[in-house]
C-alpha cells in the first residue's frame, strides 16, 4: 500500500483573489484522499487559521497552522524604491502552541512594522520568534530559489539577483542556524515550470551539504484538477484583465490542486528525493495544539478601592441607578434586580457590565447621545439601572432570560449605539482606559456573491456587460432574506425540495434551461461556479471592537488598516467570540446625530426628547400616512405601506411595526394579518382563552420570540431558561431536538390540565411563528427611536429635515431625497448664501438655509473658514471683498465657481454667468490686492477704494435651463426652482414608482420599473470589445437614478438621447449602492403635451348601500391609495330611496383599467 502524504503548502480563499480553495472543500478533499493532516499557508496572513482548525477537527483531520511569509533581506523598517524592494517567500508552520504564538507575533509585526506593499518580516524577527516553528525554504519565490533561478522571480524587485549557488548555500545555513537543524527543511516543488526543474538538483545538493531534510510540497491554490480555469479567472478578477489578454499575470506550469499521495510520490520518488514525501508525515506527527474554545478572557474593570470586588461594585451602581430611575424601589423591582445580579455574578460577568456601563457613562458626561438599547439587553433591569439601555423592561414585559441565563455558554452581547460623529471618541476612551495594545477593531470579509460572480465571469471572458447581466438576472430573487447559490439552482431536485428550496427551484428554471441550451451562458456559469462564495477582500467591521485582558497578540493576530492605521484583528468576530474574548459593538448611528442636530436647531430646553409622551397626534398621523422618509428603521417602501395599512394608534403598534417589516414576518404575510386584525378587518382569534393575556397586545398574532417563551411558561410549565432553549430549538429546526421539545411541551401542557390535541396544535402553531418571531427587546428601543425621529419630523419639519440634510450632505442621492421631502412638507429651502449660511444646513424663520459645506468642491474646512471670517470681520460686501478675505489655498478656483453656480454669491447683485466668466480674473486680482495690503503697498486712494469693482463683470445670464442645471450639479438638486415642478403629476402618472421609493431597496435587490423624468449627464461610451453604450441620469421630483442603455437600444435611440430631454425608461432597477436602471426600452415624451391630453376628470364609483360597510370602505380607501394621480374620487351610493354623491376628500387617483377592475372585484364580494 502506498504511503500517505500531507500537504504543507496550501492556499485557501484567504489568499484573496489568488486562492480559490474554500477551506471546507479543501479539507473534504483531504478526507476523501485519506490524508491524515493538512496545512493552511496563506499569503502573509492567518485570517483563516481558527476556522481551519475547527473544521479540520470536525472532519477528524489534524490541522497544521502556517503561513507563507514575505521576508526582506534588509530591515522590515526599510522603504526602498520598488526596483530594489526585495522580498522572498518563506513557509512557516507552527509545531505547537508556542509556535502558534510566534506565528501570531510574526504576522502581526509584519503588518504593524514591516508593511510595505506586502506585510514583511526580517531576520531580526525570526531570531526573536522562531521557537516552536518549522520552516520550509519556500517555493520558486523563496530566497534560495531566487538565488538559484533569478529569472523565475515571482516578486517585483527580485529580478536583480544573480545566480549564485554559494549565496543560496549561505542563506540555507543562515536559516538552519536560526530554526535549528531539525526544524529547517529544503522545500521542493514540481509544477512543470522550467526554473523549478532546473534547480531541483541544486536544492537536493544544498540539503545534503547542510544535512537538512527534504520536504515535497504542492503549491495548491484550488481543490480539484478541473479548477484551473476558475482559478485563472480569479487572477483576472484580481488584475482586472481578461482571460485572452496575453500580457496578463498568470500561473506558469500546472497542477496547483490538492493532489493524492500517489501523484505526489510519483513526482518525488524516494530514490531521487529521499524522505521528501515521508517527511510531510513526520512533520504532521510532530504537530500538536491545544485550543480551548470554552474559556472566557474578560478584561478587569479598574476599581480604585481594592477591597471592593466587581460584584460588590456592580450591585452598588445598580441600586444607585435604580433609585435614580424609579425613586422608591418596589419589591417587584428589587426581586428582579437581585435575580439578575445573581445570574450575572454566578457567570462571572460583573466586570463586563461595569465596562459597558462605564462606556455609556463616559458618553453621557460628554453629551454624546446614546441609543435606548439594541438587542436582547433591553430585557435586563440591571442594564436599565446602569443607564446602558433606556427601556424599562417591566413596563414592556421584556424577558431577562432572552438575554442571559445560566444555560447559556456564550458571553452576553450588549450592542451600543452612539452619535456617529463621536463614536471614535468613545473608542479612544476605551483605548486609553484599557491600553492601546488591548483594543482593536475586528476584521470583516466580503465574499463574491452569485450575481457578482456571474458578471465577473462574463467580464474576464471578454463578453459585453449585457451578456453577464442577462445571466445574472436569471438568478432567483432573495426570499425572506435567504439567497440561493448558483450550484443550488442548477442541482435542485423538484421532488426533494420544500420551503425556500422549492421556491428557488421554481424561480431558477430559466437559468437551468440557459445552462443546458446556451453555450455562452454555460461558459459564464461554469466559471462563476468557481468564483462564487470566495473571499474577495477584507475590511474593518462597521461596529465590532475587541477588548482583551492582556496584549491582544497573546490571543490573536492583528494588522493595521484604513487611513488612520487602526489596529484590526485578523480573525472575524465569530472567531474572536469563540476564543473567549470580549467583542463589543460600538455602532455609530446617523439617526442619533440627526436627533441631536435637530434639538440644537430647535434650541428649546423645554423639549425633553428622551421623556416624550408617546401619544402625539401629529406623530401618529405621520405614521398613518406612511410619510416616513428619515424615520429610523421605517423608511423602506414596505415599512411605509405597512404603516399606512396598520395606521398605528399606540406606541405598541410601532413596536410591532418594527418587527413586522423583517423578511420572515413579511414572507409569512403576518404584516397584512396583523394590520387587518388591528383595524377590525379581521376577527381576533385565540387558540385558547388562556393565550389572550399574552397575545392581546399583538391582536392574537404570535409576533415576538418572548411570546413563544411566555406561552411555554404558562401552558407547559417551562421555566424561562427552558423556554429560551425551546425558542432556540425552534429557530434552528433540528428534527431530533424539535421532537424532544414537542414531547416535553406536550407532557407539560397535559400535566397543566390542557388536552394533548390542543398541546400538539399549539406547539405546531408556535413552531411556525417562532421561525418568524422577532426579539421584542430589540424592537422596543428601535421603536422608541423611530417615534422620536417621527415626532421631530412631524412637529419640527424644517429643523428635522435640515438636520437630515447635514447628515447626508456627502450623498447626492440622499440629499435630493430630503430636499424633495422638504418641498412635500411645505418647507422652503434657499440656495446657499455666504453672508447667511453656516457650514451645515440651518433654519431661519421656518426656511432651510443651504449649508456651505454641502456645496460641491467646498467642504467642511473651507466652509468653516468662510463662516469664521464673516463672524470675525463682518459680512462680505462684494465678490472682490469675499475673495480677498478668503485664502485661495482654502478656496480654490473650483470652489469659487461652485459657489457662484450654486447661488452662493447671488446677493452681490451680479449674474452667475458674469461672475463665472470673470472668476479667474477676480481670483488673481484678489491675490494681488491681498499681497499689496500685506506689503502695505499701493496709494492711499487705492487702499480707500479697495472694495470697489476693478473688473468689468458682464451682466449676461445663462438661460434658465442651463442656470438650473449648473445649480443642480453643485447642490445635488434643483433648489431655487425645479424645472419638473409643473410636470410632477403627469410624470408620476407615467411611472410605476418614484425614485425615492426605489432607493430604499437593499444592495443587489432588483425590481422591474418604469420611470419618467428629465435626463442629464449623458455619456456615450464604447466598451473594450467595441460595443457602444449610453449612461445618463434620470430625475423625477423625488430624486435621481443612473440609467444604462446597451446594444440594440443604443442603435435605436442614440440619435434621440442627447442633452436634456424627458424620457420614459422601462427596465430593471438594481438597488443599494448601484442605484441604476438597466434599460429595456425608452420613449421620448413631452410632458407639456401630455398634460393637455391627461384625463383628470373625476372617477365615479357606483355602489349599493348594503355593500358599503366599514370593512369595505377601509379596503376601498387602501386600494385607491395604491393608484395616486390627479383625478378626484366620487362615490355614488345607491339605496331604495335613491342615490347620493359623496366626494372622498384627500384622495386623488390615476384612472387605469387595472384600478377599475380591482374596484369591481372588491365590490362584487
Amino acid at each position: 500500500m502506498t504511503k500517505s502524504f500531507v500537504h504543507l503548502h496550501a492556499h485557501t480563499e484567504y489568499s484573496m483573489l489568488d486562492g480559490a480553495a474554500k477551506i471546507v472543500d479543501y479539507l473534504k478533499k483531504v478526507k476523501e484522499l485519506n490524508q491524515p493532516a493538512a496545512a493552511i499557508t496563506d499569503h502573509g496572513n492567518l485570517y483563516g487559521a481558527m476556522e481551519f482548525v475547527q473544521k479540520a477537527n470536525d472532519l477528524g483531520i489534524k490541522p497544521i497552522i502556517g503561513y507563507e511569509a514575505y521576508i526582506t533581506p534588509g530591515s522590515r523598517f526599510d522603504r526602498p524604491d520598488r526596483e530594489n524592494n526585495k522580498r522572498y517567500h518563506l513557509t512557516l508552520l507552527a509545531e505547537n502552541n508556542i509556535g502558534y504564538q510566534n506565528l501570531v507575533e510574526l504576522v502581526s509585526k509584519a503588518y504593524t512594522e514591516g508593511y510595505y506593499y506586502k506585510p514583511r518580516i526580517d531576520y531580526e524577527l525570526l531570531d526573536q520568534h522562531h521557537d516552536g516553528l518549522i520552516a520550509l525554504s519556500g517555493c520558486l519565490g523563496g530566497e534560495l530559489a531566487q538565488h538559484l533561478a533569478p529569472d523565475g522571480s515571482v516578486e517585483e524587485g527580485n529580478t536583480s539577483n544573480e545566480r549564485s549557488f554559494e549565496k543560496a548555500l549561505d542563506i540555507a545555513k543562515k536559516y538552519q542556524s536560526i530554526f535549528g537543524k531539525e526544524n529547517y527543511f529544503i522545500e521542493i516543488h514540481n509544477h512543470g515550470i522550467k526554473q523549478q526543474l532546473d534547480i531541483l538538483d541544486d536544492l537536493v545538493e544544498i540539503a545534503e551539504l547542510i544535512d537538512a531534510p527534504l520536504v515535497a510540497a504542492n503549491d495548491s491554490h484550488y481543490v480539484e484538477e478541473n479548477g484551473a480555469e476558475a482559478h485563472d479567472a480569479l487572477l483576472c478578477v484580481q488584475t482586472n484583465r481578461t482571460l485572452d489578454d496575453e500580457s496578463r499575470f498568470r500561473f506558469d506550469g500546472s497542477g496547483y490542486y490538492v493532489k493524492s499521495a500517489e501523484e505526489m510520490r510519483k513526482l518525488f520518488p524516494e530514490d531521487k528525493y529521499p524522505g521528501a514525501c515521508d517527511n510531510t508525515l513526520a512533520i504532521a506527527n510532530r504537530v500538536n495544539y491545544e485550543f480551548n474554545f470554552d474559556n472566557s478572557y474578560l478584561p478587569d474593570f479598574p476599581i480604585e478601592d481594592k477591597n471592593v470586588s466587581p460584584e460588590e461594585l456592580l450591585k452598588i451602581k445598580v441600586y444607585e441607578g435604580g433609585e435614580s430611575k424609579y425613586g422608591t424601589l418596589t419589591s417587584e423591582i428589587i426581586e428582579r434586580i437581585d435575580y439578575e445580579l445573581d445570574v450575572i455574578n454566578s457567570m462571572g460577568f460583573a466586570s463586563y457590565f461595569l465596562i459597558v456601563g462605564d462606556l455609556i457613562e463616559f458618553s453621557k458626561k460628554r453629551n454624546i447621545r446614546t441609543g435606548a438599547g439594541r438587542g436582547s439587553a433591553a430585557g435586563s433591569i440591571v442594564s436599565y439601572c446602569l443607564g446602558i439601555t433606556g427601556i424599562e423592561p417591566l413596563e414592556y414585559g421584556l424577558i431577562f432570560e432572552r438575554f442571559l441565563n445560566k444555560g447559556r455558554k456564550s458571553l452576553p452581547d450588549i450592542d451600543m449605539d452612539f452619535d456617529e460623529r463621536y463614536r471614535n471618541d468613545v473608542i479612544q476612551y476605551a483605548i486609553e482606559k484599557y491600553g492601546q495594545d488591548r483594543v482593536a477593531h475586528i476584521v470583516t470579509f466580503a465574499t463574491i456573491k452569485a450575481k457578482q460572480a456571474i458578471r465577473d465571469a462574463a467580464r474576464v471572458l471578454g463578453l459585453p456587460f449585457s451578456s453577464g447581466d442577462r445571466v445574472a438576472k436569471l438568478m432567483p430573487p432573495m426570499i425572506l432574506g435567504n439567497t440561493a447559490t448558483i450550484s443550488e439552482c442548477l442541482s435542485l431536485d423538484e421532488e426533494n425540495t420544500s420551503g425556500y428550496s422549492k421556491e428557488f427551484y421554481s424561480a431558477s428554471e430559466e437559468l437551468r434551461k440557459q445552462y443546458k441550451n446556451d453555450e455562452e451562458a454555460k461558459q459564464i456559469i461554469d466559471i462563476a461556479l468557481g468564483l462564487e462564495g470566495l473571499r474577495r477582500q477584507d475590511g474593518i467591521h462597521a461596529a465590532a471592537i475587541v477588548i482583551s485582558p492582556d496584549t491582544i497578540t497573546k490571543f490573536l493576530p492583528i494588522q493595521q488598516k484604513g487611513s488612520n492605521a487602526e489596529i484590526v484583528t485578523q480573525y472575524e468576530m465569530h472567531t474572536v467570540e469563540q476564543l473567549g474574548l470580549l467583542k463589543m459593538d460600538f455602532l455609530g448611528l446617523r439617526n442619533l446625530s440627526i436627533v441631536d442636530r435637530t434639538l440644537e436647531l430647535i434650541g428649546s430646553e423645554s423639549l425633553d426628547i428622551d421623556n416624550l409622551k408617546l401619544d402625539d397626534e401629529k406623530t401618529f398621523k405621520l405614521f398613518a400616512e406612511g410619510k416616513m422618509t428619515g424615520v429610523f428603521q421605517l423608511e423602506s417602501r414596505v415599512a411605509q405601506s405597512t404603516s399606512r395599512s396598520l395606521k398605528p394608534k399606540r406606541f405598541e403598534d410601532i413596536v410591532a411595526l418594527v418587527a413586522l417589516i423583517r423578511p420572515g414576518p413579511l414572507g409569512a404575510g403576518m404584516h397584512n394579518e396583523f394590520a387587518d386584525r388591528a383595524n377590525n378587518r379581521k376577527e381576533i382569534e385565540y387558540l385558547h382563552n388562556d393565550l389572550e393575556s399574552i397575545l392581546n397586545e399583538t391582536y392574537g398574532v404570535i409576533l415576538y420570540q418572548e411570546q413563544v417563551m411566555q406561552i411555554a411558561e404558562k401552558i407547559a410549565g417551562f421555566n424561562l431558561q427552558e423556554a429560551d432553549n425551546l425558542r432556540v430549538a425552534m429557530g434552528k429546526k433540528i428534527p431530533k431536538v424539535m421532537e424532544e421539545q414537542r414531547k416535553k411541551f406536550t407532557d407539560g401542557a397535559v400535566s397543566n390540565n390542557y388536552s394533548e390535541q390542543f398541546a400538539i396544535e399549539l406547539f405546531d402553531q408556535i413552531a411556525y411563528f417562532a421561525g418568524y418571531g422577532f426579539n421584542k427587546s430589540h424592537s422596543v428601543p428601535y421603536a422608541l427611536l423611530a417615534y422620536q425621529t417621527a415626532y421631530l419630523k412631524a412637529n419640527y419639519p424644517a429643523e428635522y429635515i435640515a438636520a437630515c440634510l447635514t447628515a447626508v450632505k456627502r450623498d447626492k442621492d440622499r440629499t435630493a431625497i430630503f430636499l424633495s421631502e422638504a418641498r412635500d412638507m411645505g418647507v422652503k429651502v434657499s440656495t446657499p448664501d455666504i453672508n447667511l449660511s453656516s457650514s451645515d444646513f440651518t433654519v431661519n424663520d421656518n426656511e432651510i438655509l443651504f449649508g456651505l459645506s454641502a456645496v460641491r468642491n467646498v467642504g467642511d474646512i473651507t466652509a468653516d473658514k468662510i463662516v469664521l471670517e464673516r463672524e470675525s470681520n463682518g459680512h462680505f460686501e462684494s465678490i472682490e471683498d469675499f475673495l480677498s478675505r478668503i485664502d485661495s489655498r482654502s478656496l480654490n478656483k473650483r470652489g469659487v465657481e461652485a459657489l457662484i453656480q450654486g447661488g452662493g454669491l447671488d446677493k452681490f447683485g451680479l449674474t452667475r454667468k458674469g461672475m463665472f466668466d470673470s472668476a479667474i480674473e477676480l481670483i488673481e486680482n484678489a491675490k494681488e490686492l491681498k499681497a499689496n495690503k500685506e506689503n502695505n503697498q499701493g496709494s492711499l486712494f487705492e487702499m480707500e477704494d479697495s472694495n470697489s469693482t476693478h473688473i468689468n463683470i458682464n451682466n449676461t445670464e445663462w438661460d434658465k435651463k442651463e442656470l438650473l442645471e449648473r445649480e443642480r450639479e453643485m447642490l445635488g438638486f434643483f433648489v431655487s426652482e425645479d424645472p419638473l415642478e409643473g410636470y410632477g403629476e403627469v410624470l408620476k402618472s407615467e411611472s410605476s414608482h418614484s425614485i425615492i421609493e426605489l432607493q430604499s431597496l437593499e444592495d443587489e435587490e432588483e425590481i422591474n420599473v418604469t420611470i419618467s423624468g428629465l435626463i442629464s449627464n449623458v455619456q456615450k461610451r464604447v466598451s473594450r470589445r467595441g460595443n457602444p453604450w449610453i449612461q445618463f441620469d434620470i430625475q423625477d421630483l423625488t430624486g435621481s437614478s443612473g440609467v444604462l442603455l446597451f446594444n440594440k437600444l443604443f442603435d435605436k435611440y442614440n440619435a434621440s438621447i442627447d442633452g436634456e430631454i424627458y424620457l420614459k425608461v422601462s427596465g430593471t432597477y438594481v438597488g443599494g449602492s448601484e442605484n441604476t436602471i438597466r434599460a429595456r426600452d425608452v420613449e421620448v415624451i413631452e410632458p407639456s403635451k401630455m398634460i393637455e391630453n391627461l384625463d383628470i376628470s373625476p372617477l365615479r364609483i357606483s355602489v349599493d348601500e348594503e355593500k358599503l360597510d366599514k370593512k369595505n370602505l377601509v379596503l376601498l380607501k387602501e386600494l385607491l391609495e395604491k393608484f395616486p394621480g390627479l383625478s378626484s374620487v366620487e362615490l355614488e351610493v345607491n339605496s331604495k330611496s335613491g342615490s347620493k354623491l359623496l366626494e372622498l376628500k384627500e384622495i386623488k387617483v390615476k384612472k387605469t383599467n387595472q384600478l377599475k377592475n380591482e374596484i369591481s372585484t372588491l365590490l362584487a364580494k
